[in-house]
């Protein structure tokens, strides 16, 4: 199967936002991949033409977790098309073209190089890193100062990010607010008010997920989409969980105090995710009463039917187990539940309600039927 993607890799360096096809013979394993890579998709479709026709290379990519599958480019030249894999720090096993024939004696060492340039950027990153935060944080003891200022970092990056991924859609007095907060926080770098950072911490990813709501609320109905096919949490529900999730861990790390929900975050972590989820799948499911009932009925004669069974082993081994059951009791008891067994059997084989209301009036008919036979049957035994 062909899938046609458009989405947007954040790596070290900057944001690639790129168009591809993806082969894979399971639908699920696509968005799996791209969830495993953390890639925001932008657009996602079945791709039902010959890629032959518009596509010019095609490379085999190993996931963390699935077999390895077809990614299918339209770059100019083969180095082109590794290039952008490889700096979006994708495993390309191999790589192939539609128009010519590539050997792998020619290939493998562009991957090889490719992949050193990388590892090298990646090291001088780093360091690069590594000394500005020396520069700019002052030594201190206290272990939680040293921790805001890693929340600090943390925090511009979250900006950072959300302006380069929806740049013009943000209005103008929004982004004035996130250059003025970036600032303030910037500052906080050589602070030693706990306290004053918190605060400004706690605004900061305020505005972060205010904004991100605005922004998702408006989004194209065409690229909101279900996770899972059977699923009513769509993608746009994810990203703001995460984010919920992120702030509260961002919070965790200075002790900064949070609401109920931000701590149910950091405690219960991607079980709060999968709970918020599974909740509202369950209350969509429990909309429609007629599969409710009538798996009442399913139910209810089943567990008739267990007892039923237990009463016959009772009665063979009773006495090996030290159960006294009497053999007039036992009789009585298993005309009783046989009788309310074959009206259950009766309304769920033979009759088989179509809606609610049926299956209300055969609960009641059940009943006055019941009450009827177990007189009947008490008149018979006493004459």
């Amino acid at each position: 199967m062909l899938f046609h993607f458009t989405w947007i890799k954040n790596t070290f360096e900057k944001n690639y936002t790129v168009e591809y096809l993806i082969e894979w013979e399971d639908y699920n394993k696509p968005k799996a991949f791209l969830s495993e890579e953390t890639i925001i998709v932008l657009w996602f479709d079945e791709y039902k033409e010959e890629p032959k026709a518009f596509w010019n290379f095609y490379a085999e990519i190993k996931a963390k977790s699935w077999d390895i599958g077809k990614l299918i480019g339209k770059e100019k030249t083969v180095e082109e098309f590794l290039a952008q894999l490889i700096n979006m720090e994708l495993e390309v096993v191999k790589v192939g073209s539609y128009s010519e024939e590539l050997k792998e004696e020619k290939t493998k060492p562009i991957i090889e190089r490719l992949t050193a340039q990388l590892v090298e950027r990646k090291e001088a990153y780093k360091k690069k890193k590594e000394e500005a935060s020396r520069k700019n944080m002052l030594t201190y003891t206290d272990e939680r100062l040293k921790k805001s200022y890693v929340a600090i970092d943390q925090v511009v990056e979250q900006i950072d990010q959300l302006l380069q991924i929806w740049d013009w859609n943000i209005l103008p007095e929004t982004r004035k607010k996130f250059d003025d907060i970036r600032w303030e926080i910037a500052k906080l770098r050589l602070a030693t008010n706990i306290d004053k950072i918190i605060d400004e911490l706690h605004v900061a990813l305020n505005l972060i997920i205010e904004t991100q709501d605005y922004l998702l609320g408006k989004l194209w109905k065409e690229k909101i989409y279900n996770v899972v096919a059977w699923s009513q949490v769509t993608n746009i529900e994810v990203i703001r969980e995460q984010t919920k999730l992120v702030k509260s861990r961002i919070l965790q790390t200075i002790w900064a105090p949070m609401t109920t929900e931000e701590s149910s975050y950091v405690q219960l972590w991607y079980w709060k995710l999968f709970a918020s989820f599974f909740e509202k799948d369950f209350l969509f499911r429990i909309q429609d009463k007629f599969p409710i009932v009538k798996w009442c009925f399913w139910w209810a004669e089943f567990l008739v039917l267990f007892v039923l069974l237990e009463m016959v082993i009772l009665s063979v081994f009773g006495s090996y187990i030290w159960v006294n059951l009497s053999l007039q009791r036992f009789w009585i008891i298993f005309l009783y539940l046989w009788v309310l067994w074959m009206l259950f059997r009766v309304i769920n084989e033979y009759i088989r309600p179509k809606t609610v209301t049926s299956y209300w009036l055969c609960f009641v008919l059940l009943v006055a039927v019941y009450v009827w036979i177990m007189y009947g049957i008490k008149i018979i035994l006493v004459f």
